[in-house]
């Protein structure tokens, strides 16, 4: 019976727990099964040298540290502090080592999907949806390089070594073709993607996320009418989208997904999880310890206004040197912990003088502590107990990002005019804040639209990209970061603005605005040139 089985080709079936290269492309449900993997390849931002098992944008030193938003806590071997702040890095020890690998096996997995499915035979509407999202997907993940290194190669098809031999290796295109190829990808992405996601299909692309990834690499491209056009698109759509009334809990798992989300990437606590509750918390909370690997800076706290419009540097009639926490915009409390809150069922203190606290400030970062006075509060968990996986999702993209892309494109494309108003106090009224004041210039109106994206979009992982792109880098990091010294003199606290230690960063304008080509990727092809003066 044994060798009659055997001959008896009727069993021959195919395994139903593995898909074959033959199997995968027969029936839309199985091509859904890749483009599955490719969107859990997703993540919010580059990887750093460390904890490459998690996004860089939810692990121990996320982007902000790379900016004067934060500075890493009191951890040893982290990349922002020990490579990018001493400017130690170059092709041979660049900080973001695996990214173009890593974006390069993304954008072949897309290639791979497109040319199959492009030649399989079911439903045409199916594919057309299909297609559209591994497009996105594929121009999402280029973004991601050019935003590190500008342009590089544009490969459309799956590559092989073995059958078209060194016609493999491809140039670098100029960031001009990149930005171009973007928009086309987007654009026609757009047309055949749904306007709005059910919830079960939540995570998957929109036409709302295809034109705000078109958006924003339009205004960081600085093409001012493009971007202004495609963002207002977006507010135009009827999609639905809206500000969700509550900043402080707009990250919380209870409220994902929600009115103001346009894309973002999923999670799910252990399946797909992270730690950053672990990493992001005071040194010492109720429940636990954290790393306090995301100290805010003095600067950013500086930025943040009282509740008459004005900064102290502005001369708020709000601000109380003895009390300089008060009044603030609500974003304030809702993004950083600062001397005096309660957090997690108690009080953190950063203040000095009090026995056996964990908290307090050491600008050196040594004893590990805090360096800057303040811990992150934003996107963290309260409910998370530090080192418990976490299942928050990560947002790329929501709807206050398009209001401040529309206002910043069309005040630099025309000028102030109402648009830009509408949409810049429409994000200040959800902060408690006055509406702006009215005839501001265009630099004046400039100068309050960066300020605003800085406190709304602070530890998103934005801040980076908008100093290089600005090139205001080199004057920001000119003066050392800093930070906040409480004593407590005669009874009273005393407020004392101080140098953050590790605050002083490195920067050289002649190629720092750019991340070098990782060596690595040069000595596999040698058309790639590396960019200037590395």
């Amino acid at each position: 019976m044994l060798l009659l089985a055997a001959c008896d080709t009727s069993l021959d079936v195919e395994p139903t727990d593995q898909l074959t290269d033959a199997s995968v492309w027969k029936s839309a449900s199985n091509a859904g099964l890749f483009l599955n993997d490719i969107y859990n390849n997703l993540n919010p931002g580059p990887q750093s040298t460390i904890w490459t098992n998690v996004p860089s944008e939810i692990s121990n030193d996320p982007l902000d540290n790379f900016s004067d938003n934060s500075i890493s806590g009191p951890l040893a071997g982290i990349p922002s502090y020990q490579n990018f702040a001493q400017g130690a890095y170059g092709p041979s020890a660049p900080i973001f080592t695996p990214h173009w690998k890593n974006m390069y096996t993304n954008i072949r997995k897309c290639n791979v999907f497109i040319q199959n499915v492009s030649a399989a035979d079911f439903d045409d509407n199916v594919k057309k949806g299909m297609l559209a999202q591994a497009r996105f997907l594929r121009a999402y993940f280029y973004k991601s390089l050019m935003d590190l290194y500008g342009g590089v190669p544009i490969i459309t098809v799956p590559l092989n070594r073995e059958t078209q031999g060194d016609a493999i290796f491809n140039p670098r295109n100029t960031y001009e073709e990149c930005v171009a190829f973007i928009q086309k990808e987007c654009a026609e992405a757009a047309e055949d993607l749904p306007l709005t996601i059910p919830p079960k299909d939540a995570g998957r692309a929109s036409k709302g996320a295809a034109w705000a990834l078109k958006g924003e690499l339009e205004l960081y491209a600085g093409k001012w009418t493009d971007a202004a056009a495609t963002n207002r698109k977006i507010m135009e759509s009827g999609a639905g989208y809206d500000l969700f009334p509550d900043y402080e809990t707009l990250f919380l798992p209870a409220n994902e997904n929600n009115e103001e989300v346009i894309f973002d990437v999923q999670y799910a606590a252990n399946i797909k999880g992270h730690i950053k509750e672990k990493y992001w918390n005071p040194v010492r909370v109720a429940d636990g310890t954290g790393w306090g690997a995301v100290n805010p800076t003095q600067d950013l706290v500086d930025d943040y206004e009282f509740l008459d419009g004005k900064t102290e540097a502005e001369g708020s009639a709000m601000f109380d040197p003895e009390n300089p926490y008060i009044n603030r915009d609500k974003r304030f409390a809702a993004s950083i912990i600062y001397d005096g809150s309660t957090w997690k069922g108690g009080v953190i203190y950063t203040r000095l003088g009090i026995p056996n606290n964990n908290n307090e400030l050491d600008a050196s970062g040594a004893g590990g502590k805090g360096r800057t006075g303040y811990f992150l509060k934003k996107l963290v968990d309260p409910a998370v107990v530090p080192g418990i996986s976490s299942g928050s999702n990560s947002i790329i993209w929501r709807y206050a990002e398009v209001l401040l892309n529309f206002a910043e494109a069309q005040n630099e494309a025309v000028g102030p005019d109402d648009d830009v108003y509408k949409a810049m106090n429409k994000v200040r009224k959800r902060a408690g804040l006055p509406d702006l004041p009215t005839g501001l210039t265009q630099p004046q109106m400039r100068a309050r639209i960066r300020r605003e994206r800085r406190v709304e979009l602070a530890f998103e992982g934005k801040r980076l990209f908008d100093i290089w792109r600005w090139r205001t880098a080199e004057q920001i990091f000119s003066k050392p970061l800093r930070a906040m010294k409480i004593t407590t003199v005669d009874g009273h606290l005393v407020y004392e603005k101080v140098n953050a230690g590790g605050g002083k960063i490195a920067f050289d304008p002649s190629k720092n605005y750019l991340m070098p080509i990782p060596e690595s990727v040069r000595a596999q092809n040698v058309k790639i040139d590396q960019n200037p003066h590395y």
